[in-house]
């Protein structure tokens, strides 16, 4: 998408969902999207709506945008449904127009967010492997973003930061003769047990443990140093091994430790 989608085209657009999924009431008098667009330039908005009766006639379902009162116009309207029917059946009907509207507005707009962002400036980081990391970001201005790109650079081999509005983009890459970006991240886990047997009489086993977790609770029991347990494989009261719970893509997104020393 080359341009923002007005607030005409997303309600017309739900509508076409709606009637392809035969969604739409047969008791519509007409469906009319609003007839002063403004392009939808954030996903950041609430939906509004309002389902009343007709002061002449029929049953009105309205639709709108709400954007943060720190807007110029935080109201935009969307378009609206009417039926001349007034019974408590129409109304039921056009409640679930209503829950079918939103639903599907929803999932269209998640599905779709680049389409709904053209303000500010996105900053994504990539790993060595030119994957995108989770590690992205919006910043009001170029400024913001460019003195955000140094920080992730210094971490990523690769930052592209965007103008939404404009659609382009700036690629950032690390000196290629750097040692730190040659190297390959591991995530290395470091484990030790804790052990401290409670000797205590009670009625039955399960009042010992509540007694006993209540006591751990309030503090009154503590496990230090001196209650380590040893590895029976090792005999070492701790265990350095490989972390086998993350994959290797998502090991090059993470944040270096900085307090052990990198060769």
């Amino acid at each position: 998408m080359n341009k923002p989608m007005t607030t005409e085209d997303l309600f017309n657009k739900v509508c076409h969902i709606l009637k392809e999924k035969g969604r739409l009431p047969d008791i519509l008098e007409y469906e009319s999207a609003t007839g002063n667009p403004v392009p939808v330039t954030t996903y950041e908005y609430e939906l509004g709506s309002k389902l009343a009766y007709g002061g002449n006639e029929g049953i009105y379902l309205d639709f709108w945008i709400e954007y943060s009162a720190a807007r110029e116009k935080p109201v935009q309207k969307l378009g609206v449904f009417k039926t001349l029917y007034e019974s408590s059946d129409a109304m039921r009907t056009m409640a679930g127009l209503l829950a079918d509207f939103i639903i599907e507005e929803s999932a269209y707009v998640n599905a779709n967010l680049d389409d709904f962002t053209w303000e500010g400036v996105d900053i994504h980081a990539f790993d060595r492997d030119g994957k995108q990391c989770g590690l992205g970001c919006t910043c009001r201005t170029m400024e913001d973003a460019l003195n955000k790109k140094d920080g992730l650079l210094g971490k990523f081999p690769k930052v592209v930061v965007r103008d939404n509005a404009t659609r382009k983009e700036k690629i950032f890459q690390q000196e290629p003769d750097s040692s730190e970006n040659t190297q390959k991240k591991f995530c290395i886990t470091v484990t030790e047990i804790l052990r401290k047997e409670i000797i205590l009489k009670s009625d039955s086993p399960e009042q010992a443990v509540s007694i006993v977790e209540q006591a751990y609770a309030d503090g009154r029991i503590v496990l230090d140093a001196d209650d380590l347990v040893c590895d029976p494989e090792t005999g070492e009261t701790r265990r350095i091994e490989k972390a086998g719970c993350y994959t290797d893509e998502q090991v090059q997104c993470m944040e270096a430790s900085d307090f052990v020393e990198q060769p």
